[in-house]
């Protein structure tokens, strides 16, 4: 049998292990990534693209090719009766890009894996994990077979398990995915519609016999997404076009013509995450780590979000630069993030898909008073586009100061991403505040300095990679700085 040795193993080559793949291999951090599937799934599967992962690729120079294919969604739109109860303003979100992309995710899996490949990484397919050994706290032992039966074990300093909702990784180790299954019946198509909709929303049907959402994805296709509470679609076969057209019909008021369906598929809502996305050595994330309904498109982000929050931590322990209780973080922040979206898609879903007539006519009633407050828009806004979730309560984010009411934890919404080093802190050094870049200056490696940018006079703000507050204060904080490097970083001897 053969042998490796590697610093990072990464499994799934979904767009959550492609993202850490991508990141860890650009701050030079040697990793494999593997998949059991021979080729890339051709199904376009998640689709939304939200404003906090755009603004985090965009960093990293994949961003803009994903704005140049994908259809921009900058409403999204409930109807009932034949009538449009109320818009989400999607162009509330305090972000330049202030919309839902639009994109299959066959698309941005293409994306990543092109990026990686000018990386120098391709990922090895047809490959699968038949086991994995944390017996030795250094390491971790994985043994990798191929389709032809070929077998080698892989010994990494880290492992990332982002292998899916059915992750070999989790069921290995023995982990929980505590959660339900919700009890309706969905089908999904990616089809064309010929009809009077809009090319630039999100369009949500609400009616007695369930609802139907349609996303638009630019030329005419949509992904459409509908509950079946009749058992209209037969179980014994993938819904064919005319199925699709029905539930259609009977709860749209729009006409259309349905056709030239890519595929469908017929599902059941599980809403479920870990407890823990950490087991020693082992990190999970994405559908490894947490499912749930597919509601307001929030899933893949949440992978990718996971990944580049880890990535940059792994990179800095992996070298020396961080200590390894940096890692602990990875788990204590991600988890308060993906409770949130579990539970607010899950309670979404039984909303919308309820086929109770009380229910319904409340929906019809209160939807629109709802959403004329401008500040449940601009909450609305900001939670499809995922920018509310902060890590504010994390031990990361202790003693780390603070200024004008932005607070360790928070995303920092004003940074211009050339000025953000994306393998390091970057502290960004007003007028005034020399102490603090003089104090800085010993910890080369670990924080780079930009004076005069980004900071008012008299103040610094200390910015991870991910783009979260550090650190923060004015003229003569240092201190505080000092003991939050210390903490968490080793300062470099040379």
């Amino acid at each position: 049998m053969a042998e490796s040795n590697i610093p990072v193993l990464i499994v799934g080559a979904g767009p959550t292990g492609l993202t850490a793949a991508m990141e860890l291999s650009r701050m030079g951090v040697d990793v494999r990534i593997v998949d059991r599937a021979a080729q890339p799934a051709p199904e376009s599967r998640a689709l939304a693209v939200q404003a906090r992962t755009l603004e985090l690729l965009g960093a990293r120079g994949v961003g803009d090719t994903m704005l140049a294919l994908g259809n921009r969604a900058h409403t999204a739109a409930l109807y009932a009766r034949g009538r449009k109860l109320a818009p989400i303003e999607l162009h509330r979100m305090p972000s330049d890009v202030n919309f839902i992309l639009m994109l299959a995710q066959s698309e941005t899996e293409r994306l990543l894996a092109e990026q990686l490949a000018e990386q120098g990484v391709k990922v090895e397919r047809g490959i699968e994990v038949t086991s994995i050994a944390v017996d030795d706290p250094a390491r971790v032992q994985v043994t990798l077979r191929t389709g032809e039966g070929t077998e080698e074990t892989v010994t990494a300093a880290y492992v990332i398990a982002a292998d899916g909702p059915h992750s070999t990784l989790r069921k290995s180790l023995g982990m929980d995915f505590p959660g339900r299954t919700l009890p309706l019946n969905y089908v999904l198509a990616d089809l064309y519609i010929e009809a009077d909709l809009p090319h630039d929303q999100v369009s949500i049907f609400l009616g007695s016999p369930g609802f139907v959402a349609v996303f638009p994805m630019g030329g005419g296709r949509f992904r459409l997404m509908a509950t079946d509470p009749q058992h209209w679609t037969p179980e014994r076969r993938e819904p064919a076009i005319e199925d699709v057209q029905r539930l259609y019909d009977a709860t749209v008021h729009i006409p259309a013509r349905l056709h030239t369906m890519n595929w469908s598929s017929r599902f059941r809502i599980n809403s479920r995450h870990m407890r823990t996305l950490r087991a020693g050595r082992v990190f999970f994330g994405g559908d490894a780590a947490h499912v749930h309904s597919p509601a307001g498109g929030q899933g893949m982000n949440l992978g990718i979000q996971d990944m580049v929050n880890l990535s940059w931590k792994l990179a800095m322990v992996l070298d020396g630069r961080a200590k390894p209780e940096l890692l602990d973080t990875f788990s204590s922040e991600r988890l308060p993030a993906i409770r949130t979206v579990v539970r607010f898609t899950e309670i979404g879903t039984r909303i919308f898909n309820s086929t109770n007539p009380i229910v319904h006519a409340l929906r019809i009633r209160v939807a629109p008073r709802m959403l004329a407050r401008d500040r449940v828009q601009d909450r609305a806004a900001s939670m499809f586009g995922q920018l509310v979730a902060d890590y504010r309560a994390d031990a990361l984010a202790e003693n780390a100061g603070g200024i004008d009411g932005l607070r360790p934890g928070d995303r920092v919404p004003d940074i211009d991403p050339g000025t953000l080093d994306l393998n390091a802190l970057t502290l960004f050094v007003g007028d005034g505040a020399d102490d603090v870049a003089d104090l800085a200056h010993g910890w080369a490696g670990v924080v780079a300095i930009r004076a005069g940018v980004s900071a008012a006079p008299g103040t610094w703000r200390l910015v991870r990679p991910d783009g979260y507050l550090a650190a923060a204060g004015r003229a003569g904080d240092g201190p505080v700085l000092a003991g939050w490097l210390h903490r968490w970083f080793v300062r470099s001897r040379a």
